[in-house]
């Protein structure tokens, strides 16, 4: 996948974090499957089921 990053200085993952209330840092899944290159969402929801 190639994605053009808006700041070359932050890695793809640096791009797509955000912070809660509480400044914890999160990942959304749906931007994380994109990154990770699963053609679908769906395709990555039981990876997340199994891990949870």
């Amino acid at each position: 996948m190639e994605k053009k990053l808006s700041k070359p200085n932050q890695t793809i993952f640096e791009q797509i974090k955000r912070l809660d209330r509480h400044n914890n840092e999160y990942w959304p899944a749906r931007d994380l499957s994109k990154v990770l290159e699963y053609s679908e969402y769906r395709h990555c929801k039981p990876v997340i089921a199994n891990n949870s």
